[in-house]
């Protein structure tokens, strides 16, 4: 009954996103989560919790209902995700804000997450990316934060 209710859950949220990208005409990518619970280590209850999670199947869902739309979202690797793109240094999240130590930068860290994705796959370079990312990243924050 549960993995039922779950999987209903994904479905509608794949459908949701599916729609979005669609709409949009957007070009959707994400983190390739093969070896995600080898690298998952936070104690008995939390790793309980984190394990039960369909990290993949939401993929799955979003492939399938995107070829339906037209698309077929495409995968980067995981590392330096976790790095500001300004000074490239690596800040362990601690809630939602994403604040380096050593330039000052904040944002929400799923943002961060998010920026260093799509800077993966479109400028095909490894990241932290240049200083000169600042002012783009400040412009996208910008559209994205306070619309």
């Amino acid at each position: 009954r549960e993995r039922r209710r779950v999987n209903d859950v994904l479905h509608r949220a794949a459908k949701v996103v599916a729609g979005v990208v669609a709409e949009e005409n957007a070009r959707p990518v994400m983190e390739e989560l093969t070896h995600i619970r080898e690298r998952i280590r936070y104690g008995g209850v939390m790793n309980r919790r984190l394990h039960s999670i369909p990290f993949r199947r939401i993929q799955f869902y979003i492939s399938y209902k995107g070829m339906e739309h037209g698309f077929k979202p495409e995968t980067v690797k995981p590392e330096n995700t976790s790095r500001t793109s300004m000074c490239g240094e690596i800040s362990k999240p601690n809630g939602h804000v994403f604040k380096c130590r050593r330039c000052g930068f904040q944002a929400d860290r799923h943002l961060v997450a998010a920026w260093n994705i799509a800077m993966k796959l479109l400028m095909c370079r490894p990241l932290p990316l240049a200083a000169k990312a600042t002012d783009e990243f400040k412009e996208v924050e910008r559209i994205v934060i306070k619309s």
